[in-house]
């Protein structure tokens, strides 16, 4: 239809009739192509494409009713108006046209008067669809659109959320949004030492807005685990985060989790989230073991925010079970929320590997057909206690680095800067940016980290080992540490990394020397040497000098070295040979 007139199809088999009836239809401004039969009319329809079909009824061939059956199907699913002229005025050829497919009819001799309106009737019936037409090309491009960037964002979030992570062996997860995207997050990574931290947020609110609003807290998980920051200060740098990127109103529940298997523990700063829930090798539920629960992570600001964790102990193992509130309080049909008890027993009385498939059954059971009002998440972590080992290198793994220059990078830190970093993860990016592996920096970082902290523990902080062998020795040390570091006034801990190439020979020496008087180091010396020979155990019913993580810093090195009063340690780390340095081969 071009400015503002219609294309029609005339189809006449009478020359004088089809004459007068193409002048009577160009007298009303429209264009008029006008053939004999209903085969030339079908054999031209895709040349012409006409906005309207004007026929006789009665044709010699094909006749009207059945070029109108093929015309509507030819053009389906849009429509195509057909009008009939006829001179017939019986009922029953009207009747069959009409169920053939016809939209309107006129009766010859034709009335100019009639046949106007009726044109103008179908002129506006087809402006209507033509808009409607273009209203759906404009709705299906903003749909394709809208997938389009509905994949690039999912795969966008599904990078950021690193979800390869999530195939660590000692996770299982399961996630149900309550829209196409969820405002939940689940992550799981380790640190250079090989301490796992997983992490179960919740932002206000569901779908695009509130997946959006889940992401800043990404960043600082993954790259502060990497760097083997501790839980505190990650909660911190989240609080932050979230704090600096998201609008006020939009703040994000969040479940930070770390469970080291060398030495039993479990922290947890849980914000806004339900209290996590720790089952024990018996198949039993710890009580009010992660009861505390902080703010979410954006609503404070950095001086009033509270990143202390809670720290729990186990022997054998456990299970922590980490979930939204979206699963407590799914509701079904009558309103009746899914709640703690049903949670808690679809939990017990499974094997460990079933547990996560029991709840989501009862949830499914429970909801029935009705959907979840909000994302459903649910994080189960294995945790167990391990006496640390030296971690060993492929034979065929070649440990050249590809920097082998002379520097060094030291640090002295006074009771203040103790009180308020750690700085281990620093040292480490300094580290790192020589081109340091992904297996030296494990090794490293476990050698930093044990000297530092036996440094800061025993030689400033004055802290007795002995604690650790009580029932409750673990939690006792902790808190006992905490409040003592807390209460730091005096004290400095010097600590140092140097790079050594002779030779073709790469070593690092690693130095720590803290301000407190030392000790009588002969005997762990001693110790070392006799465990390594395998005469002793380090247990606490040995006897022996408590020191396990000296004993794996030592299995690490090719020397370790008590100098003065022995407030201070040398550790020299080969980074050339294949296999470990040292006699932990």
């Amino acid at each position: 239809m071009e400015r503002g007139g219609l294309t029609i199809l005339l189809v006449e088999d009478d020359p004088l009739d089809g004459d007068l009836s193409r002048i009577e239809l160009e007298h009303f401004g429209h264009r008029v192509t006008l053939v004999p039969s209903g085969e030339m009319a079908l054999e031209l329809y895709p040349e012409v494409l006409p906005d309207l079909v004007v026929t006789d009824l009665r044709l010699p061939g094909m006749d009207g009713c059945e070029l109108t059956r093929a015309l509507k199907a030819q053009c389906h699913p849009h429509w195509l108006p057909v009008l009939f002229l006829s001179g017939l005025q019986a009922e029953k050829p009207l009747v069959e046209a009409y169920q053939a497919g016809a939209d309107d009819f006129i009766a010859k001799p034709v009335s100019r008067p009639v046949l106007g309106a009726k044109l103008q009737s179908f002129q506006r019936r087809i402006l209507l669809q033509r808009q409607a037409l273009a209203r759906e090309k404009l709705l299906q491009r903003y749909r394709d659109q809208a997938e389009e960037e509905k994949g690039v964002a999912q795969h966008l979030m599904h990078r950021l959320v690193n979800a390869e992570l999530l195939g660590d062996l000692a996770v299982s997860h399961w996630m149900r949004p309550a829209e196409t995207y969820s405002g939940d997050l689940i992550a799981a990574a380790r640190t250079p030492g090989g301490v796992l931290h997983v992490l179960l947020a919740d932002a206000t609110g569901h779908g695009l807005a509130a997946s959006l609003a889940v992401m800043p807290v990404t960043q600082p998980f993954y790259r502060m685990t990497e760097k083997g920051f501790g839980l505190d200060t990650i909660a911190r740098e989240m609080n932050r985060k979230v704090r600096e990127l998201l609008p006020t109103g939009r703040f994000v529940a969040a479940t930070l989790a770390s469970i080291d298997s060398s030495t039993g523990s479990i922290q947890v700063w849980n914000g806004g989230n339900p209290p996590p829930l720790l089952i024990s090798s018996r198949d039993q539920l710890v009580d009010q073991v992660f009861g505390a629960t902080h703010l979410p992570l954006g609503i404070l600001e950095d001086e009033a925010f509270d990143a202390a964790p809670e720290t729990h102990f186990i022997q054998g193992p456990h299970q922590l079970v980490i979930y939204s509130d979206g699963v407590v309080e799914a509701e079904n049909a009558d309103g009746v929320a899914f709640g703690q008890e049903r949670l808690r027993s679809s939990l017990l009385g499974h094997e460990r590997e079933s547990r996560l498939s029991s709840v989501v059954s009862q949830l499914d059971q429970h909801l029935g057909d009705q959907p979840a009002r909000d994302d459903l998440s649910l994080l189960l972590v294995h945790c167990y206690h391990q006496t640390p080992r030296a971690p060993r290198i492929a034979q065929n793994v070649s440990r050249a680095l590809r920097n082998t220059g002379n520097w060094q990078v030291a640090m002295t830190l006074s009771a203040e800067e103790l009180r308020a970093m750690d700085p281990v993860p620093m040292l480490m990016g300094v580290i790192n940016q020589f081109n340091y592996g992904r297996v030296h920096s494990s090794q490293v970082f476990l050698i930093l980290s044990e000297l530092f902290n036996n440094a800061l523990d025993h030689g400033i902080l004055r802290l007795d080992s002995s604690l650790k062998c009580m029932s409750d020795g673990f939690e006792r040390y902790l808190e006992e540490r905490q409040r003592r570091l807390a209460q730091l006034q005096e004290g400095c801990l010097e600590v140092g990394v140097e790079q050594l190439s002779e030779g073709g020979n790469v070593r690092l020496r690693i130095r720590v020397k803290d301000s407190g008087p030392g000790f009588p180091f002969q005997e762990l010396l001693d110790y070392l040497v006799a465990t390594r020979a395998g005469s002793r155990v380090s247990d606490c019913s040995s006897g022996a000098p408590h020191g396990r993580g000296i004993q794996l810093v030592s299995s690490l090195c090719s020397d370790l070295r008590f100098c003065g009063a022995g407030n201070e340690v040398i550790a020299y780390y080969d980074a050339i040979e294949s296999g470990l340095a040292g006699d932990g081969q």
